[in-house]
């Protein structure tokens, strides 16, 4: 019997050759079924490749074979081993006073955007609550830093913002991930909703220096829940000038909280042991 092998591709035409190149026989000699043509997704995301699955023809009652290609063993080649002179000298790594948060700083450049391009990432935006079920006017400008701005109006602000913005949050991640798909240069994009974000970063700069002067009271640290990378910038600058206290985020992927404290008490302390063994807080 002969064996079943799948081979995949971008369509089920490349699958097909990408198995008869595997197997050295022509399209002819193979018996060919189709397990996925594949899909090209939404916007570029969520694409799946073409699967076929092949068996060689049998011609005679013997299966056809032919011996593939012979493949040249070439031996591998030494990486020539830098001089130490050159060797680059490893990084110190930051104190925990200084924000160990992986944010992008303020100030950020992009590449130049054109008005063609300005209106297919409008569209996109566009098509997208379309799809949502929440079809809104959707304006779309760069600023000097050549970041796109695309703000959303209507009657569904309100779903599309969501819970403290996530919604919104989401809606903003999808786009950068289309964007980058699309165009090659390195294009800034920022998503906002019925003003949202200007109102959010004047209440998260009040909620910062307020919990900072509970903090300077109490000498207890206090917490804002997980944020944005944009809106953890805010709360870091807000206080980078008072000497008395620190900000840094802490947590993992995209969202993290930030803690205020008073400086040496924004780590938690091992345990300590007694002589006995026996662990002390």
């Amino acid at each position: 019997m002969s064996a079943k092998m799948e081979y995949k591709g971008t369509d089920v035409e490349e699958a097909i050759g990408n198995a008869c190149a595997a197997l050295n026989v022509a399209r002819e000699e193979l018996d060919i079924r189709i397990i996925s043509t594949g899909s090209t997704g939404i916007f570029g995301l969520g694409r799946k490749k073409a699967a076929v699955q092949v068996s060689l023809k049998k011609e005679g009652g013997q299966e056809q074979t032919r011996p593939a290609p012979e493949k040249k063993a070439h031996a591998p080649k030494a990486r020539p081993e830098r001089p130490a002179a050159e060797k680059k000298p490893s990084t110190p790594k930051p104190r925990p006073e200084q924000s160990a948060d992986n944010d992008e700083p303020e100030e950020v450049v992009g590449d130049p955007v054109s008005a063609e391009e300005m209106e297919m990432i409008r569209a996109d935006v566009a098509k997208i609550l379309e799809l949502m079920g929440c079809p809104s006017q959707v304006g779309v400008e760069q600023d000097q830093n050549n970041k796109v701005h695309a703000k959303i109006t209507g009657e569904f602000v309100d779903i599309l913002v969501g819970p403290e913005g996530q919604t919104l949050d989401g809606l903003q991640y999808v786009m950068r991930k289309i964007i980058t798909r699309k165009f090659p240069q390195k294009v800034l994009f920022a998503l906002d909703a019925g003003g949202f974000r200007e109102n959010r970063m004047g209440e998260l700069q009040a909620r910062a220096l307020r919990l900072a002067q509970e903090v300077k009271e109490t000498g207890k640290t206090r917490t804002i829940p997980a944020i944005n990378p944009a809106e953890r910038r805010m709360v870091h600058m807000a206080l980078q000038d008072d000497t008395e206290i620190r900000s840094r985020s802490v947590g993992e992927g995209l969202f993290k909280k930030v803690l205020i404290y008073l400086p040496g008490k924004g780590r938690r302390r091992s345990p300590r042991k007694r002589k006995g063994g026996e662990k002390t807080e």
